[in-house]
């Protein structure tokens, strides 16, 4: 895909998610908003990821679990030794500023149009994939279903019982900062996390962290 297909792809993904994202300029929502085929599995399924084979240089790929061990790795073969070890998800981080395509464009269109630090992350899991296990995160997420399906267990509050939904291609799920959530994974599952952060976009001049969301 060309440069100029991936800015195209980029702007309607943007259009797309901002219909849902700008209600969040004035206050975000207290708990999770669910949001099927909100694009069409197929486009979403053409589009080119840098993941597996397709992975460049520059992208990291980090795990975690539950047990609370953090590993990076760069290399292809240092990344699948450590998830031949020990069964993980693999987190391309901060894709937006170490890979180049339709997602780095989009999170650049969305932090221009909401005036924050937006930071691209990539997730790809397979069925049983250790996790990071329940936690909340410091940002406001957009979580884009590419492939697969991911199931998500939310607490809508820290006392009240969680509910369950599941992500399918297409969907998005939007996830406001604090809210308890935990995943799964039924078979396999690609998708894209924009973490929307706190820190004006004017100031954003440190360099951009992964979202560690799963």
């Amino acid at each position: 895909m060309d440069a100029l297909t991936q800015q195209t792809a980029a702007v309607a993904l943007t259009a797309r998610l901002a219909t849902a994202v700008l209600p969040w300029r004035g206050a975000p929502p207290a708990t999770a908003t669910h949001i099927p085929r909100l694009l069409d599995p197929s486009w979403l399924r053409a589009l080119p990821l840098p993941i597996g084979d397709h992975r460049t240089n520059a992208q990291t790929v980090a795990f975690t679990d539950r047990e609370g061990e953090f590993q990076r790795e760069d290399t292809s073969a240092g990344i699948a030794r450590a998830y031949q070890e020990r069964p993980r998800t693999l987190v391309y981080e901060s894709a937006d500023v170490r890979s180049d395509g339709w997602y780095s464009l989009t999170a650049l269109h969305l932090a221009r149009t909401l005036r924050r630090r937006v930071v691209c992350s990539l997730y790809e899991s397979n069925a049983q994939d250790r996790t990071l296990g329940p936690h909340d995160d410091a940002w406001d997420g957009l979580i884009l279903q590419l492939r697969g399906a991911k199931l998500w267990t939310i607490w809508p509050d820290r006392n009240s019982d969680p509910t369950e939904l599941l992500t399918e291609p297409g969907d998005l799920l939007l996830l406001p900062c604090g809210v308890v959530h935990d995943v799964s994974t039924p078979r396999q599952s690609v998708h894209a996390v924009f973490a929307i952060t706190s820190h004006p976009l004017a100031s954003a001049r440190a360099p951009q962290k992964a979202a560690d969301v799963q």
